[in-house]
């Protein structure tokens, strides 16, 4: 059985910045494609990400990243979304996958 996996990961990588970093995209596609052997990164039009924090409405453009793989490594995915919540200076990145 093969997996899909998403990545959900915020354009800009905090709120004090507000233009996208596109070297911070450019280099989890290059490791998701060097990991995975493909990776397909939606761009073009961001994803609306809503959400109420504190009572307050608020609102991120999103990239989803996709790649697909025969077994899922639990201790990898753990690692490498730490990784990713420190680099784009995230509480969560959201990882989910589907069968």
């Amino acid at each position: 059985m093969v997996h899909f996996i998403q990545l959900v990961l915020p354009l800009c990588p905090n709120d004090q910045q507000p233009t996208p970093d596109k070297t911070l995209h450019a280099i989890v596609k290059a490791e998701l494609t060097r990991h995975f052997g493909r990776c397909d990164a939606h761009t073009r039009t961001p994803a609306d990400g809503r959400w109420t924090e504190g009572g307050q409405g608020r609102h991120q453009d999103l990239v989803i990243y996709e790649v697909m793989s025969r077994l899922i490594d639990d201790q990898w995915w753990e690692w490498y979304q730490e990784v990713l919540e420190k680099r784009f200076r995230r509480v969560q990145v959201i990882v989910r996958t589907l069968p």
